[in-house]
């Protein structure tokens, strides 16, 4: 995939990149899980996206300093600092959802929590499928575009689930201030999905400036 010694280490980086998102993922669903539950544990898991969240972004500045260091050819760095930076939003992504949730406590009925649980599983599916994408890069334009389209399914799936459960939400019987709140997060969660195809339409950019 990468020959010379910087170029290999940005593919290591990208990989510890990768497992440090995902980390912040899995323990955001570890936390909507225990909220959901009302476990009072869930603060505990809060404590673990964030902590996630940070090593991935010192992951990310390892990236940028080993391209400005002189991986790759400099018509390419740029856009290996803004595939970074696209990944790195997903795990931001995760710390502001997990932020809302521990700082704003929003009182979710129980008829949304089977709602909620499968928008965050198609919203982590898209990022893991993303990340399938990423492996297939040097392979051929055909098979990328295919690992691409996985992305955008599941972004699809996602927001049909987020059009669900808003309608649902809003033809409860809550008071006004409570749904836009919950929607809120619902929001939050659905944009883990929309950011993973944003990595994956860079990442197709990416094929397509390829030398043939």
């Amino acid at each position: 995939m990468l020959f010379d010694r910087k170029e290999k280490e940005v593919g290591r980086l990208f990989l510890d990149h990768f497992d440090k998102v995902a980390e912040a993922l899995e323990h955001l669903r570890e936390l909507i899980t225990a909220y959901l539950h009302q476990d009072r544990e869930f603060k505990d898991s809060s404590l673990l996206v964030h902590r996630s969240e940070q090593e991935a972004d010192r992951v990310k500045q390892a990236i940028e300093a080993q391209l400005y260091a002189g991986a790759f050819l400099p018509i390419n760095r740029g856009d290996y600092i803004m595939l970074a930076e696209f990944i790195d939003r997903i795990a931001n992504q995760a710390e502001t959802t997990a932020n809302l949730i521990v700082l704003t406590r929003p009182e979710i009925p129980g008829f949304l929590n089977d709602n909620i649980t499968l928008l965050l599983d198609k919203a982590i599916a898209s990022f893991i499928a993303f990340k399938a994408a990423l492996e297939k890069m040097h392979q051929d334009s055909e098979v990328v575009k295919e690992a691409i389209g996985l992305v955008v399914n599941f972004e699809k799936a996602a927001d049909k689930i987020e059009w669900e459960t808003i309608k649902k939400l809003f033809k409860s019987d809550l008071d006004l201030a409570r749904k836009l709140h919950i929607r809120e997060l619902v929001q939050d969660i659905a944009s883990i999905s929309d950011l993973a195809e944003d990595a994956g339409e860079r990442l197709g950019i990416m094929v397509i400036k390829r030398p043939l």
